[in-house]
């Protein structure tokens, strides 16, 4: 029977993980794949649901040269990852869910777990990711196990623990735009019973954006970033056991992400011609980026004489954060010839900076833990606490600043349990219920600017529920069909105009699927058909002619789609992997409406106009978006990794090169001829030898091919976009030990 439980203390959980794996590393087979995505140790072909799992040299692969954690879209199917704020605050969706609102205090439907700490906050989710044991990304909703915002999924990252072995790693690169990096992490073995890791790294990169505003050279895209983490494990007794970490990071740059004016063209999408990515024109040198971050961790188990074991999950993080940026991407010019212009804006200055303070979460967990010959269960209770100040400052109207505070509380009270009905057939059984509450208040800096002031109060009680049924088929294939449902908690707003808010968006799915282990184990294939509906769905209407962030629902978002991936061992020495998704949603709103662009030149808008209403600059044109897909959520994502290796004396030379595809899909709500993000492709490379004394000397890069195509836009002016991350070559050190 597959359905065991692999149980250890918290010290020697992964190492459970691992070990399992040991016995086929003499074998032309593919490693087992172990994961966590229900709170414990299973191989990935036991889980009920779709996940994907990068893990070890593979993740540090993905984010070296540099790179944050947006690269790892590149490796997992019906992922996309995406900010408009540089390397900060990314925005994850999964099956097409996800958020567009770069607001601070705005819900996600995709959760970010790491160390089994919930980062609610966006700027939280900006920590850089180093010294990685495994990254797991978890398809549908999660809403039993890992609670409110988590209906479209969550990313799951394990950093690699303290053991019992002295060994670490050491990892250095240069390479173009005078980026370098250092980074290393070791064990420390105190005694039979404690140890400790610490890890650290440090990476920074020149300016390379000349804005000709300023004449020649070079001055913005630069950044610096410092990020550590401490942890100890201690191993008291074989009863009790307790894991603690500390952490942080700070981020520095001359712009958190550089607009482009006009760098869309009316009547087409994608970049303009003659844009250059290193070429900006902006008339306010307002662009800077600074973060800092530390938080804590203490994990406590208890094993009791009957078996069952106790968890308790503390955390805290705080975080300040203070960026601006040139938003309209422009200068200023009053020459009706300008119109259009790339690099112009005839419209007027905007320059904004957000400032995040008084910033404080704290989550508690406390979870029991159970099995017997046939059932494995698990209880739990879960708080969470969130308070932070956000000053929006308008640096050329401050009359339209505001200090938002938000303070969010949820409790919630889980259970799972899976039963092994025989040695085929198990089933699943999972819920949760939640309480949620949420103020916001917005005080003007200025009264009569165009933000007001107000306050607002929204709460809501959920029970969300899964149920699954796994059949182990044969030795080579698991089928499992999975009902789940998710929620994402009442919303509040008040960045622009009013304080608006959204209901709870509730989430039904249903998902079949299998698992197969091919070829004796050199083939992997995994694939998940699914389907799912929300109801009152959270959107949110971003700029338009009204210049407004304002909240909605949708009376109902329907998709449905495949995921496949398919990992095969060619040789002992080649491997391939390919996975492909194909996702297709639709709004469900007869009466649902956006603004329309107002950008000057004006878009050309797609859907039915709607009527007219008076803004804060002018009539405002409303669309219909009834039957529109959601934004930024490409039909199809595909990739492709080759890893190849060629033995030679001491040591291999390898070669590994992926590769990822993204569809075209809208930027916003409303459709039209301009505001697509492109469709791209990007590919990355790492070559080199790798000595057996644990010395990896290799050229990498990313984004090898130079591809420059619009990630976002702004559609309040200017048919202003930002674009993807610039090509990196470069050269690394690593050396393991």
């Amino acid at each position: 029977m597959k359905h065991s439980i692999c149980r250890k203390e918290l010290a020697l959980a992964i190492a459970c993980a691992l070990t399992a794996t040991a016995a086929q590393a003499d074998e032309l087979v593919l490693e087992e794949v172990l994961v966590t995505a229900q709170k414990r140790v299973q191989s990935l072909e036991d889980v009920p649901l779709s996940v994907s799992a990068v893990t070890g040299d593979a993740v540090n692969d993905y984010l070296g040269g540099g790179q944050d954690i947006r690269a790892l879209a590149a490796r997992v199917p019906g992922l996309n990852i995406e900010t408009s704020n540089g390397r900060t605050q990314p925005r994850f969706y999964l099956r097409g869910l996800g958020n567009i609102d770069f607001d601070v205090n705005a819900n996600q439907p995709v959760a970010m777990v790491f160390d089994e700490i919930s980062l609610e906050n966006n700027v939280l989710r900006s920590i850089p990711l180093f010294d990685i044991e495994r990254v797991e990304v978890l398809k549908g909703p999660q809403g039993s196990l890992f609670g409110r915002n988590t209906n479209a999924g969550a990313i799951k990252i394990d950093s690699v623990k303290p053991g019992q072995e002295r060994n670490g790693y050491f990892r250095a690169s240069y390479g173009v735009r005078d980026s370098w990096s250092l980074e290393g992490a070791s064990n420390l073995v105190m005694s039979e019973t404690f140890s400790m890791r610490a890890s650290l790294k440090y990476q920074e990169r020149g300016d390379w954006i000349d804005n000709i505003y300023n004449g020649p050279g070079d001055d913005f895209g630069a950044f610096d970033e410092t990020a550590w983490r401490l942890q100890a494990v201690w191993n008291a007794t074989d009863t009790f056991s307790a894991y603690f970490k500390l952490h942080g990071f700070s981020q520095d740059g001359s712009h958190p992400n550089v607009f482009y004016a006009n760098a869309i063209e009316v009547g087409r999408p994608g970049l303009r011609p003659g844009f250059d990515e290193e070429i900006a024109n902006h008339d306010n040198d307002v662009a800077t980026l600074e973060l800092d971050h530390v938080g804590g961790a203490l994990n406590l188990q208890w094993v009791f004489a009957n078996g069952m074991t106790l968890t308790s999950i503390t955390g805290y993080d705080t975080v300040d954060n203070f960026q601006s940026a040139d938003v309209d991407g422009g200068e200023v010019s009053f020459n009706p010839d300008d119109l259009g212009a790339l690099g112009r804006q005839l419209w007027f200055n905007v320059a904004t900076g957000d400032g995040l303070t008084d910033h404080d979460q704290l989550t508690q967990e406390l979870r029991l833990a159970g099995e017997t010959d046939r059932l494995f269960y698990q209880v739990g209770l879960y708080y969470f606490d969130e308070d932070f100040d956000l000053l929006n400052q308008d640096f050329l109207n401050p009359a339209a600043s505001a200090l938002v505070s938000q303070q969010t509380t949820s409790t919630a009270i889980f259970g799972q349990a899976e039963y092994a009905l025989n040695d085929q057939w198990a089933v699943t059984v999972g819920g949760r219920y939640t309480d949620d509450d949420k103020d916001l208040t917005v005080d003007s800096a200025n009264p009569g600017g165009s933000v007001m002031p107000g306050a607002i109060s929204v709460s809501d009680s959920f029970f969300n529920w899964d149920v699954a049924l796994t059949w182990d088929m044969n030795e080579e294939w698991t089928w499992y069909t999975r009902l789940a449902t998710g929620s994402r908690g009442p919303v509040t707003l008040g960045r622009f105009g009013f304080v608006s808010s959204a209901d709870t968006e509730d989430s039904t799915a249903l998902e079949l699927g299998f698992k197969a282990s091919l070829m004796d184990g050199r083939a992997r294939w995994n694939t998940a058909v699914y389907t799912f509906k929300n109801d009152d769905h959270q959107l949110t209407a971003t700029g338009g002619a009204a210049n407004v962030n304002q909240l909605l629902n949708a009376d109902q978002v329907n998709g449905q789609g495949i995921e496949t991936e398919f990992d095969l061992m060619v040789t002992e020495n080649l491997l391939v992997a390919v996975n492909l998704s194909y996702n297709d949603t639709e709004i469900d709103d007869p009466n649902l409406r956006d603004d329309l662009c107002g950008s000057a030149p004006s878009c050309t808008g797609l859907d039915e106009v709607a009527g007219m209403r008076d803004g804060p600059f002018g009539p405002v044109t409303e669309v219909f978006i009834d039957g529109n897909p959601l934004p930024r959520t490409p039909k199809w994502i595909a990739n492709f990794i080759l890893q190849y290796s060629y033995p030679i004396q001491s040591g291999e030379l390898y070669f590994n090169t992926d590769w990822n595809y993204r569809d075209e899909s809208n930027l916003f709500l409303h459709r039209s001829l301009e505001f697509v993000q492109e469709e791209r492709v990007l590919g990355g490379l790492r070559a080199g030898y790798r000595m057996d004394n644990g010395m990896d000397l290799a050229v990498v890069g990313r984004n090898i091919t130079d591809e420059v195509a619009v990630d976002g836009a702004l559609n309040v002016l200017n048919l202003t976009a930002f674009v993807n991350e610039p090509a990196y070559w470069g050269v690394e050190l690593l050396y393991n030990f």
